[in-house]
């Protein structure tokens, strides 16, 4: 069967964190958390006592991560140097957040992804693109920009470029990468300290550093333009935070993943969810 370690990035909600852990557990699925270093300690822990009960969980140190900065890369390649020491075996890396929830059983995403031949799954798009503005999206690349907290922006235009002569490409911030893919972007990083240099003042950079990294690589030809999740960007702010009404459109989706869930707003969702997972583990024991 097919080794997931999961990367999981999180900052509020201990409990709707575990029962996300919880859900997707099985013997051959591994987590690494990072907390927002912003989160009081309280919340840490109690995130800390959800996440007693799965097996393998380790939660990496802690950073602060702005909305918008560089925090979330970090935390990113934190995860994925936590699986490269810690579970050599994996064959996917999965990016989520807390807020994250399976569509399927976990048996049925690592089945699904183990029927891949090692593709990896995100979205991408050559920038400019005329869906970002300003600039085609080129703005957040060429303009040096600074994150800081209470969401203080600070932004120079100075029309910089990626180091190395790279081409920019950009799409959703969340994953899942084959086992080779995740080893070159990471070697990759390594040997390119300018490069990371560079997205610490990129805008939103965890929507450009990994596709522009691997949309520029030789195994560009085993990634799908598919992150094989379900996102709703109706609603501004985006997001949408996904209820019952949603139920429907969710099914019907064909993905493996979905987010944002909020249990504060509506928790049927996660219980019909879970309902209807139970009952495929059940159809598929059979």
């Amino acid at each position: 069967m097919t080794r997931i370690a999961y990367v999981v990035s999180a900052y509020k909600y201990p409990r709707q964190l575990g029962r996300l852990l919880r859900r997707l557990s099985t013997p051959n699925a591994t987590f690494a958390v990072h907390v927002d270093r912003k989160t009081s300690r309280s919340i840490f822990l109690e995130m800390q006592r959800e996440a007693e009960a799965v097996p393998d969980v380790r939660f990496l140190e802690r950073h602060v991560s702005h909305w918008r900065g560089f925090g979330h890369v970090s935390a990113t390649l934190k995860g994925i140097a936590d699986a490269l020491e810690h579970r050599p075996d994996f064959d996917y890396v999965v990016l989520l957040t807390g807020q994250d929830y399976p569509l399927r059983s976990p048996r049925r995403l690592e089945r699904v992804l183990g029927r891949a031949q090692g593709r990896s799954f995100l979205t991408w798009r050559a920038l400019p693109w005329s869906g970002w503005q300003p600039r085609g999206g080129m703005h957040r690349i060429e303009d040096w920009h600074l994150v800081t907290y209470r969401k203080v922006h600070v932004s120079l235009p100075l029309r910089r470029r990626i180091p190395g002569g790279l081409a920019p490409y950009g799409g959703g911030a969340y994953w899942c990468l084959a086992r080779r893919v995740v080893e070159y972007a990471y070697e990759f990083v390594q040997r390119r300290p300018e490069y990371v240099r560079f997205f610490r003042h990129v805008l939103v950079p965890d929507e450009l550093f990994f596709q522009t990294i691997l949309l520029n690589s030789p195994l560009r030809d085993t990634i799908v333009n598919d992150h094989l999740r379900f996102i709703d960007w109706s609603e501004d702010p985006g997001p949408t935070i996904l209820r019952m009404e949603h139920l429907p459109a969710l099914i019907g989706s064909g993905k493996l993943l979905a987010r944002k869930f909020d249990a504060t707003v509506d928790e049927q969702i996660l219980d019909e969810l879970d309902a209807r997972i139970d009952e495929e583990e059940e159809r598929d024991a059979r």
